[in-house]
């Protein structure tokens, strides 16, 4: 079964840390780097910080936003990601330290769809924001690197909005994004593995609890 939540006003905790991520979604903003939206950004924090997580996966660091969101939530948990972009990686670097989080952090440079397989032990957390196309692919994987207990959060499930209204064009240049990421959906919710809440923010957000 899946819940739909709506967007609201999430509760505003440990604001200084959170102002200093504004300097950071600027400089992302002005160099045309995405970055989640605040009420994203607020979903996310806002769930870590209830689950305390130890060990933390994520695919797309990007410049390491939501990383630092995460490990600001959960002043013990690890964070091991997976970034496509050296460039970016590098970026990631020297965010992560002047956020003094630096030394809890490992960043794996390279081909996620490469690196997800070859992923040993266990995480209490997952983040999901790599390339769109590919969560189908990762959800088994990503299902077994998640103990039972743990929460996969999945960002930008809904991609444009296309993937409840896939378009008739089959030429459409994002259609077939859309139908693998519908694919993916339908399958984590359906799953009974997992409790599973769909949160209409930003471009759709799942958060899911691993039962069995």
């Amino acid at each position: 079964m899946i819940v739909f939540v709506r967007a609201s006003c999430f509760g505003a905790r440990h604001t200084q840390k959170m102002s200093t991520l504004e300097e950071l979604k600027k400089y992302a903003r002005e160099r045309y780097i995405p970055v989640m939206s605040d009420a994203t950004k607020q979903l996310l924090y806002d769930t870590v910080a209830e689950r305390q997580p130890e060990r933390i996966l994520e695919i797309g660091t990007a410049i390491g936003y939501s990383g630092i969101v995460m490990l600001s939530a959960a002043s013990e948990a690890t964070l091991n990601t997976i970034e496509l972009s050296e460039q970016a990686a590098n970026r990631a670097r020297a965010n992560f330290a002047e956020f003094g989080l630096d030394g809890r952090v490992n960043i794996f440079v390279g081909d996620a769809r490469e690196i997800v397989p070859l992923l040993t032990g266990k995480y209490d957390f997952i983040f999901m924001d790599g390339p769109k196309g590919q969560y189908e692919t990762f959800f088994p994987y990503l299902t077994e690197l998640l103990t039972v207990g743990g929460t996969l959060v999945c960002d930008n499930v809904l991609y444009k909005g296309l993937v409840e209204h896939i378009p008739d064009d089959k030429r459409h240049k994002h259609i077939t994004v859309a139908r693998n990421m519908r694919a993916f959906l339908d399958d984590i919710t359906a799953d009974k593995r997992y409790r599973t809440t769909l949160h209409r923010v930003g471009d759709g957000v799942t958060v899911s609890t691993k039962i069995s």
